[in-house]
């Protein structure tokens, strides 16, 4: 072998070092040389060190608008979703939820790990300068950046949903129940529904929803929606009627059309709520039969015997 080729296959050898990707097409081997020398007549002839320069400008204005906007919209993220919270706590304010106490959602930042680590491998992104005077460093955070930016875009189940978690920001908050008296103390948190029961959490989750669709429902500085229709299945039925009145009391004070799908046990519970009812049974397995009670021949304090009451129809 020529000295020539010996030190040809050298730099190959140094340039597939730093390059594996050429690794397919190339071999630090006599038979390569030919087709070394081709590629190194192509970069030549392409001229890039003419635009590493502008490279370098590019990088620093993208990754700073871009890479930059993406990580302050991810830090943003929980004060934008506390203010849009500050209506639904206004509407709480204006609906007991037990005696003397006011219920109050508080939102609290709670990033995973991940969620962590990606803000900071956007930070190291976007810290610093991409100039040619550094260009090791520069050439480190290009690659670190294309290795964020390739998970991004991958298709790769495990990475879609990293790419959820770290950016669906509405992960990234816990919200916690707050009861505080007319003092403004802070009497009991919820921060889930364990430890409460069935009728507890029924009655929490019934006040948030209420007051979430006032505040949605409501034109601007309303107290009461102009109409509303909420439709509940198997409306309260883990609740005692004590919770069950509370949450329609709520429901009926911020001013909604209720439409109600419930067992018949909550039937007399919610009768003084209602102005109608209907029964829906299917006993043979094929076809449900619905029957509509006469609300007003039908005597207080007894409808769930007068079921079987005036129309009925079948439906297959």
């Amino acid at each position: 072998m020529s000295t020539t080729n010996a030190r040809i296959i050298g730099v190959l050898t140094k340039y597939l070092a730093g390059w594996s990707g050429r690794g397919g097409d190339l071999r630090p081997e006599p038979e390569y040389v030919d087709d070394a020398l081709a590629l190194l007549q192509r970069l030549r002839a392409d001229g890039l060190p003419r635009y590493e320069e502008r490279f370098f400008e590019l990088l620093d204005d993208q990754s700073s608008r871009n890479i930059g906007e993406l990580a302050r919209a991810i830090r943003r993220a929980p004060g934008e979703i506390r203010s849009r919270i500050d209506p639904v706590n206004e509407s709480l304010r204006r609906s007991p939820f037990d005696r003397d106490r006011w219920l109050r959602i508080d939102v609290r930042e709670r990033r995973s790990p991940a969620a962590a680590e990606f803000l900071d491998s956007l930070n190291r992104i976007t810290s610093g300068e991409w100039t040619e005077e550094d260009r090791p460093a520069s050439e480190q955070r290009f690659t670190h950046m294309s290795a964020v930016l390739d998970r991004l875009a991958s298709s790769e189940p495990a990475d879609q949903r990293w790419r959820r978690q770290v950016l669906d920001t509405r992960l990234h908050v816990g919200f916690v129940g707050v009861e505080v008296d007319s003092d403004g103390e802070v009497r009991n948190y919820h921060d889930s529904s364990s430890g409460l029961s069935g009728g507890q959490a029924q009655k929490l989750v019934f006040f948030c929803l209420a007051a979430a669709l006032r505040y949605q429902l409501a034109p601007d500085g309303a107290e009461r929606p102009r109409y509303g229709t909420v439709i509940l299945d198997e409306a309260f039925d883990r609740a005692d009627s004590a919770y069950t009145r509370r949450a329609l009391d709520v429901f009926a004070q911020f001013g909604f059309h209720m439409v109600l799908a419930t067992p018949l046990k909550l039937l007399q519970t919610l009768e003084e709520y209602i102005g109608g009812a209907a029964t829906v049974s299917n006993s043979d397995g094929r076809s449900s039969h619905i029957a509509i009670i006469d609300w007003e021949n039908a005597e207080r304090g007894n409808v769930a015997d007068e079921v079987p009451a005036t129309r009925e129809a079948g439906i297959r």
